[in-house]
């Protein structure tokens, strides 16, 4: 038995603000852990991202007037936890009642994951909810982390915007941040592959983050195994 600690992208529960969050691809994870517990024992630590919906609220906030960019990452930290208490909602009885969320995180009681699943939203403003999964992952003795992305690894540049752009399955932390620049801070709604405040702490702390696309469930079902897949470990 293991703990797996995945960050659910937001971009995998919200894709659109149209539909608000996919329930179906949400109850196919579900399907895809519970089968991966019953035959490891495995549990889990889900900390949801805030994809599309999360945008829109800062997009409406920003159209408006507001300027206070720390006004607008709670509204994104709000975002998070809402989407935590839908995957709570849809694992249901497999779920611990208690969602971690804003200072949860920072509590110094051990973490620990009753039933098969727990769930986390947004904790503290400033950063994206990877950082709140790293913290997540050291309170809870896990060395990796499973980032669920709408992209397949990371690449040398964008390859939306670069049809060539280089896939790359293995990269140090420091490779990763040079990379994106090695940004000082993390703006709400942007779209590193994971967070530069989250990368540094990760390095820090001996974690690895595996990134793979989300949306591809068996590939991330042979991860989770320990198989061969298609996806970019950084460590």
């Amino acid at each position: 038995m293991a703990i797996k600690v995945i960050k659910v992208g937001g971009s995998m529960i919200s894709k659109d603000p149209v539909s608000m969050f996919d329930i179906k691809y949400l109850f196919d994870l579900k399907a895809l852990l519970l089968n991966q517990n019953a035959e490891t024992k495995d549990k889990f630590m889900l900390v949801a991202g805030g994809g599309s919906v999360m945008r829109k609220y800062r997009d409406l906030l920003k159209t408006g007037g507001i300027t206070n960019e720390r006004n607008i990452h709670w509204v994104g930290t709000a975002v998070n936890v809402l989407h935590a208490m839908i995957l709570k909602s849809i694992f249901d009885v497999v779920c611990d009642e208690e969602v971690l969320k804003f200072e949860d995180y920072y509590s110094d009681t051990p973490l620990q994951i009753e039933n098969i699943v727990k769930v986390g939203g947004g904790g503290r403003p400033g950063h994206s909810g990877d950082v709140d999964t790293v913290i997540a992952a050291k309170r809870l003795g896990a060395k990796s982390v499973y980032s669920l992305k709408n992209v397949d690894g990371v690449y040398d540049s964008d390859p939306k915007k670069n049809p060539t752009a280089k896939h790359l399955d293995n990269l140090t932390w420091d490779e990763y941040l040079n990379v994106i620049g090695n940004p000082a801070e993390h703006k709400p709604g942007a779209n590193y592959p994971i967070d530069p405040i989250a990368s540094k702490m990760a390095k820090d702390a001996g974690i690895e983050f595996i990134v793979l696309h989300g949306a591809d469930l068996p590939n991330f079902e042979k991860a989770l195994k320990g198989e061969q897949f298609i996806g970019t470990i950084i460590k």
